[in-house]
C-alpha cells in the first residue's frame, strides 16, 4: 500500500533500504542538519492536479509579471539587461555542454576541457590577471572566496572590504566569514561617493589585515581610482582585490595592470539573461603565487601520449571530492555552463566590438545624465566618473516615482534606499537602450516630478 502525500515508496521498500545501509531511520539521513531547524509539520502542498492544468496555472501566474521585455529596463544593482546574441543559445544549448558534469576523465572530455579553457584565457585578458578559476556561482560568492583567499594567503583572519559594496555582496561576505572566523573591516566612503587613498591607508594602519577589497564601480555608480587605492595597499605590504563589473576594462586599463593582486565580479553581465535571481556567474582571478588558495578548478593545456596537445584539470585542490561537513568550498559542477555563455559571448563580441560596447555604454549614459540633470530638483549624487549607473537625487517620492514609470512600461531603476541613500534614484544604462528609450525615460520622470 503506498503512503499517503507524495513519497511513492512503500513502508517495506523504505525498511529494506535502511536495512541495507545499516540506519534505522529515516532521520538518520538528516543527522547532520541540527534539529533546531528542521521541519516539526508536513508541508502544506495542494492536492495533485494533471501536467496541463499545472502548466496552464504557472503560466497565468508568469502572465502577472512584467519583464525586460514588456519593459524597457533601467535596472542595475549589480545585474543588468545587456543584448544577447541568438547564437549564445544556439551554443551553449547544445548537449554536450548542457549536459557536462565535471570533466574527471579528459579524454572523455576533451569539447567541454577546451572550452573551459578558452574561458579563462579570456577572462584573464579581461581582468589582466594570469589564474582564473572555472568558476564560482556568482559575484557574491566570488567576493566571498577572493576575502578566504587573502585571508589564506596572509594568514591573518582580517579583511577590509568597502562601504559601498552591494548590500546583498556583503552580507553573503558576512555569511561565509562567520564560518571561517574572519572579522570584517568597513572602509568608509568620502562623500565624493567613493574610497579616499588616505583613508585605507588610515584603515590598514590601524590593525594587521590580510587583506583589502574594494568595488568599481560602487554600489553608488562610482568609479574608484583604483591604481591610487592599489599603491596604498602595497606601501601598507596588503594584499589589494577588487570587485569589479568586468565592462570597465573595454574603457580602462585592465586592473591587474593596475597593481590589483585580485579580481573578483558578477559574469551575468556576458550572455547570461536576467531571469528573476538567476542562474549567474561568479569571476574570480589572482596573481601566480595565489593560486594554491584558488577555489574550484583550473583548466590546462597539455600534451597527451603521443605529444599532441590537450586540455585536462590541472588544479581542482579544493573541487569537492570530499563529504560535505569537511569541504572548504561548495563550488560544483552546473556554473560551468555559464562560463560557456560568457565565453561564447566574448568570442561573438571580439576585441573591437567589446571595446566599442563599452564606450557606447559610456555614451548613452551620459547623455541620459545631462537629460536627466536638466529637469528641475533632479541632481546627480556624487560628480565622480560613472560607467553605466549613476545615483541621482529627486524631489518626490522615489517609490511613487518608480509606480508612474512602470505605468508607462519602463523600469526607471532601484530606490536608492536599497544603498543607503533614500530620496534617490539609482538608474543603470546598456547598449540596448536606444535614444527613443532614453528620451522617453527622461520625459516621464519630468512628466511625474513637473505634477508632483
Amino acid at each position: 500500500m503506498q503512503p499517503k502525500g507524495y513519497n511513492v515508496h512503500s513502508a517495506e521498500a523504505r525498511g529494506a533500504l535502511l536495512e541495507a545501509i545499516g540506519l534505522d531511520t529515516v532521520d538518520d539521513l538528516f543527522r547532520l542538519i541540527p534539529q533546531s531547524i528542521r521541519l516539526k509539520n508536513p508541508l502544506k502542498l495542494p492536492a495533485a492536479r494533471s501536467e496541463w492544468e499545472v502548466e496552464k496555472h504557472v503560466r497565468s501566474l508568469a502572465a502577472r509579471n512584467a519583464n525586460a521585455r514588456t519593459h524597457t529596463c533601467f535596472l542595475g544593482g549589480g545585474f543588468y539587461d545587456h543584448h544577447i546574441p541568438a547564437a549564445i543559445d544556439a551554443i551553449a544549448g547544445r548537449g554536450e555542454f548542457l549536459t557536462a558534469y565535471t570533466p574527471y576523465q579528459p579524454e572523455m572530455s576533451q569539447g567541454l576541457l577546451q572550452v573551459l579553457f578558452e574561458y579563462q584565457q579570456t577572462i584573464s585578458k579581461v581582468v589582466g590577471l594570469p589564474v582564473v578559476n572555472s568558476s564560482s556561482y556568482d559575484g557574491a560568492t566570488a567576493l566571498a572566496e577572493a576575502a578566504w583567499i587573502m585571508a589564506q594567503a596572509s594568514r591573518v583572519n582580517r579583511v577590509a572590504v568597502s562601504a559601498a559594496l552591494w548590500p546583498e555582496h556583503r552580507r553573503v561576505l558576512e555569511t561565509y566569514c562567520v564560518g571561517r572566523k574572519v572579522e570584517i573591516v568597513t572602509i568608509p566612503t568620502t562623500e565624493s561617493g567613493g574610497i579616499d587613498a588616505t583613508i585605507l591607508a588610515s584603515v590598514l594602519e590601524g590593525q594587521p589585515v590580510g587583506g583589502c577589497i574594494v568595488q568599481s564601480p560602487n554600489c553608488f555608480g562610482v568609479i574608484e581610482d583604483v591604481a591610487a587605492l592599489a599603491q596604498a595597499a602595497k606601501r601598507a605590504n596588503t594584499l589589494f582585490g577588487l570587485s569589479y563589473n568586468p565592462w570597465l576594462s573595454g574603457v580602462f586599463k585592465p586592473p591587474g595592470d593596475l597593481g590589483v593582486d585580485l579580481v573578483c565580479g558578477e559574469g551575468q553581465v556576458f550572455g547570461i539573461p536576467l531571469s528573476a535571481g538567476g542562474p549567474s556567474l561568479g569571476l574570480l582571478a589572482v596573481r601566480k603565487d595565489l593560486r594554491q588558495f584558488m577555489p574550484g578548478r583550473i583548466i590546462g593545456r597539455v600534451a597527451d601520449i603521443y605529444g599532441n596537445p590537450a586540455y585536462a584539470m590541472v588544479y581542482e585542490d579544493r573541487e569537492q571530492h570530499v563529504a560535505r561537513e569537511r569541504a572548504t568550498s561548495n563550488l560544483c559542477s552546473n556554473q560551468a555552463l555559464n562560463a560557456i555563455r560568457s565565453v561564447v559571448y566574448l568570442s561573438l563580441l571580439g576585441e573591437t566590438g567589446f571595446a566599442r560596447t563599452a564606450q557606447v555604454i559610456v555614451n548613452k549614459t551620459r547623455y541620459l545624465i545631462e537629460g536627466l540633470q536638466k529637469i528641475p530638483g533632479v541632481k546627480r549624487a556624487h560628480a565622480r566618473p560613472v560607467f553605466n549607473e549613476f545615483l541621482l537625487r529627486v524631489p518626490v517620492e522615489v517609490s511613487g516615482l518608480l509606480r508612474h514609470l512602470e505605468g508607462r512600461q519602463i523600469f526607471g531603476g532601484l530606490d536608492g534606499a536599497r544603498v543607503g541613500r533614500p530620496g534617490h534614484l539609482l538608474v543603470a544604462v546598456t547598449e540596448n537602450k536606444s535614444r527613443s528609450d532614453l528620451d522617453s525615460l527622461i520625459q516621464h520622470v519630468r512628466e511625474y516630478v513637473t505634477k508632483s
